[in-house]
Formats: C-alpha cells, structure tokens, sequence
C-alpha cells in the first residue's frame, strides 16, 4: 500500500493532505472514535500474512537508480477474537533507516476493520518528499531538535456518519519500522487526548457506504480477476472525505521473473505464472487529487488474489517498489 492515503499500500491509508472541512472538539466525539482505538488495541488472530521487501528507486535525470532491500512490511489478514465476523486488514510498509540511502526513516501502517461500519486506525513517519536533499535535510533538522514528526489517524464511517481525527505528534524517540508496538501506544495516548474533530457532512457526502481504502482496493482486486471488462470503481471514506477508487487497467500476463537482492548478499529470483497487473487511481472528491498505483496479483493457486509486487511512485524523483518475500 497504498500512508498521501497509509505510506504507499500502506501506505496510501495514511499518506493525507490535512485539509479540515468541519471540526468540533467535544468529549462525545471523542468517545465516538473510540471503535478505532480499539481495533488497534484488540486482540486479533491472523488469518493470512504476506511479507515484502523494498526496492527504492531515485530518478538521475534521465534514468532511474535503484537499491534493493531498503526496507518492507507486510499484509495481514485477521479477525478479531472478540468480534469473528469482524474481518480486518492491515498493511505496515516503509523504509529502514539502517538499510535505506540517506538513513531515511519513512514509514506508516494502518489497521481498518469492515463491516456495517468501518473503522481505522493509523500512523506515520512523516518526511519531506520534495527532493531527495530536502528529505535528508529534513532528518538532519529533526536530529539537531530531538523532535521527530508523526501523524495519527482515527476514524469511524458508518451508513450515517464519517468522523475522523488526525494529529500531529512530535516525539522524543524516532521509531523505525521495527518499533512499531511502541509506535503505536504513542499514538493512541495522542488521540485520546482532546482535539479537533473532522466530520463529513451527510447531506454532502456523496459515497453512502461504510468501506475503507484497503476494502475497497480488495474489492477490485478481486473484481479484476473475474472480469476483463475496465474500468471498474468503487468508493469510499477515508479521513471523512469521499475517494472514488477505479481500476483504470487490467493485463494478463502469463508469466514473470521477479528479482531482488538481499543485505545479506543472497539473490533471491522467483518465476511466476498467470498474473493480473491491475492499475489503480484514487480520487479525492474535495481536493481533486489523484494518486495512481499498481498490484500485480496471482491469479491461481495459493497466491490467487495476493499482491506478488506493488508499484508505488509518489513523486517525480521517488518509486517504491514491494517485492513479496514469503506467504503464510
């Protein structure tokens, strides 16, 4: 994923423009965000996991640079053991500031459960995407102020409502993507605190169901296994504003050699057969953004529906590419 949505798959669940349409900041609403808090907190039980590892690839002008391993993450798939027939999904993508050019600390996750109503909850590092320089000084600055930036996201959508509240957090400790735990109890104490409300009004909001991103990108993903006919779209609410996700693009592709390179030095090449590339674009009804990204997904077997690589450019100068590692 998907992080301007979280960090790339992940990405793209917490990746926002913090543009407030109507806040309040009552108790009650507080209260009200409270499935989101708890949805983090719960005990859950993982139904399926897939892990990835990063490429990173920097623009030179004409041609791109890459590095493999630079980071990673992973999709889970769950149920909570208080709730069996609530599914979540979660995504954890990002860089490791021990293996990524610059030590650039990147990263986000976000957990969302669905059902007749949604719930998120999530977090980021946040980063100056502007260039590359500007990442690195950026780091630089946070270092010399012992502050490090985050953002969280809470949020609740239902038939009748779409609440959300975002905060910025400045911390002491820069959490890398192996700190995630402690992360994340930093953000929850965060946004249970009192603080701006973000709430879309009903009698505009144009997508009535109760879907998040990632629900919405399963959705497709599934859609584009069973149908050749393009392009397909669905919505959804996230951050309390209205996203239309369409598949723009679906190819079949008989068979593909994927390769990466491991830290450790071990070359890892895998060869599949009967693959989906599915090419995705989100728009955001408020701010007109567009944000585009693409699944290359299994089409049989055990990893029919699974992402086997996800292609995530978010600015001119930057591309991430996930590499699945193992299934289980």
């Amino acid at each position: 994923m998907p992080l301007q949505h979280t960090s790339t798959l992940a990405v793209r669940a917490t990746l926002i423009v913090l543009v407030f349409f109507s806040v309040s900041s009552t108790r009650a609403d507080t209260r009200m965000l409270e499935p989101a808090m708890q949805l983090a907190m719960a005990p859950g039980r993982n139904t399926a996991e897939y892990n990835y590892v990063m490429t990173g690839k920097v623009r030179m002008l004409l041609f791109w640079v890459g590095a493999d391993d630079v980071g990673g993450g992973y999709i889970r798939r769950g149920v909570s053991l208080s709730s069996p027939a609530r599914p979540f999904i979660q995504v954890l993508f990002g860089s490791d500031p021990a293996k990524a050019p610059r030590h650039i600390n990147h990263w986000g996750s976000a957990i969302e459960a669905s059902g007749p109503s949604s719930a998120v909850f999530g977090f980021m590092k946040k980063a100056n995407t502007a260039s590359p320089e500007a990442a690195q000084e950026e780091i630089a600055k946070q270092q010399e102020k012992g502050e490090n930036a985050f953002e969280a996201i809470a949020s609740v959508v239902d038939n009748g409502r779409a609440i959300s509240r975002v905060v910025p957090m400045l911390l002491d400790t820069d959490f890398n993507i192996h700190q995630f735990e402690k992360a994340q109890k930093a953000a929850m104490e965060r946004l249970r605190q009192d603080g701006p409300i973000r709430e879309l009004d009903p009698q505009k909001r144009k997508c009535k169901n109760a879907r998040g991103f990632l629900q919405a990108v399963d959705e497709l993903a599934q859609r584009a296994l069973a149908t050749k006919v393009v392009p397909l779209s669905a919505c959804y609410v996230y951050n309390a504003r209205d996203y239309t996700l369409t598949l723009r693009k679906r190819s079949a592709i008989k068979s593909k050699e994927v390769e990466f390179k491991l830290k450790t030095g071990k070359r890892v090449v895998r060869n599949y057969d009967n693959l989906v590339l599915a090419e995705f674009e989100t728009f955001n009804h408020q701010s007109d953004e567009q944000t585009e990204f693409e699944l290359m997904l299994g089409a049989s077997g055990n990893l029919t529906g699974v992402p086997i690589q996800i292609t995530y450019q978010p600015n001119f100068w930057l591309k991430v590419i996930l590499n699945l590692e193992n299934a289980r």
